[in-house]
């Protein structure tokens, strides 16, 4: 990757050391970004109190973006397509991964991207099991993602569980990319169950090496469970991200920003993150990621963390959700192949 955007994008890189990047610059900065972002003091900026389900929407879908405050609206990953299915056209391969919430609560998704023709096909899937401290629908999704561990404590937990399997296609329109999808997602507490059917919709632009993002998620009916009804969690998502960039010969860059507008209270929501790679041989990068992002979910934190190394067309990523309120730190794996 880093190779192809070196030949096609030369202008991004300086050949005269005056003229380029001065390493103890770029360090400088990167360290105190990753600094001020780790360091934001942990207000209590918005708490959920809507009832919005299924709540397996409600979770990151891929490591590699959750490190990056979970800002994937510009991804082009497998699993791109649960962000925004406007980037399947230029997506590619298969991503997997998995989060633990403590020892009450498991998580995962495994997306693959095909092209048949001039249309690229998209198949997801993504799955909760968790111990919820309550068997009252409207409750437990009050608690929201981030106390998914709580189950562990609680006196009698119930067996919950919420699942979503997503069918996405996309193409190429004069020079923008659009896509759709349809998905069918359920909550399950206790023997009670419900599902609906939702859609996505979603446009992307290139520029150069970046991509501008634009997608409306989760449009539908919700669910209802024992009487309680629960609204979709209906995203309008704004997006701007791209790389890596050539920063200087073993260094690369990317980025990801986003806006969205969530939920019936039109909670407004900004998030982005970094990502910078040291590529010591061609086909080799580590990569370090941080993020920051509005919390919206009970005691959720304003940054997030991770990692990864990307060998060739392999990619094995790790990333850290802190959880306030004395939770424990939520992890998530992943494995990419394009």
């Amino acid at each position: 990757m880093t190779l192809r955007i070196r030949k096609r994008y030369p202008q991004l890189i300086s050949k005269n050391p005056s003229r380029g990047v001065s390493s103890r610059r770029v360090v400088a900065t990167v360290t105190a970004v990753v600094a001020a972002l780790s360091f934001l003091p942990q207000a209590r900026v918005h708490a959920q109190s809507a009832i919005e389900g299924p709540l397996v929407l409600r979770l990151p879908s891929s490591a590699r973006v959750l490190g990056m405050a979970n800002a994937g609206l510009a991804s082009n990953d497998a699993d791109a397509m649960l962000y925004n299915p406007g980037m399947l056209s230029s997506a590619r391969g298969l991503a997997v991964s998995m989060q633990r919430y403590g020892s009450a609560a498991t998580a995962g998704s495994i997306a693959t991207v095909t092209t048949i023709g001039s249309m690229t096909l998209g198949v997801a899937g993504q799955m909760l099991h968790w111990q919820s401290p309550t068997a009252h629908y409207g409750d437990a999704l009050r608690f929201g993602a981030t106390h998914l561990s709580d189950g562990a404590n609680a006196v009698t937990p119930v067996n919950a569980g919420s699942s979503a399997f997503t069918v996405g296609i996309a193409r190429t329109v004069k020079g923008l990319r659009l896509g759709a999808a349809v998905k069918y997602a359920e909550d399950r507490i206790g023997a009670n169950t419900d599902g609906v059917a939702a859609f996505d919709v979603g446009m992307v632009r290139p520029f150069g090496p970046a991509m501008l993002s634009i997608t409306a998620q989760n449009l539908g009916v919700g669910t209802s469970i024992n009487g309680v009804k629960a609204s979709l969690p209906r995203r309008i998502g704004v997006g701007w991200g791209g790389g890596p960039m050539s920063l200087w010969e073993h260094w690369d860059l990317g980025m990801q920003a986003q806006v969205t507008v969530e939920g019936d209270d039109w909670f407004v929501r900004p998030a982005g993150g970094v990502e910078l790679g040291y590529v010591p041989i061609e086909g080799v990068s580590i990569l370090f990621r941080n993020g920051l992002r509005l919390p919206r979910e009970r005691d959720e934190s304003l940054v997030t963390a991770g990692l990864g190394v990307t060998v060739d067309r392999i990619s094995i990523d790790y990333a850290m959700e802190p959880m306030r309120g004395g939770r424990p730190v939520s992890h998530r794996i992943g494995l990419r192949i394009k």
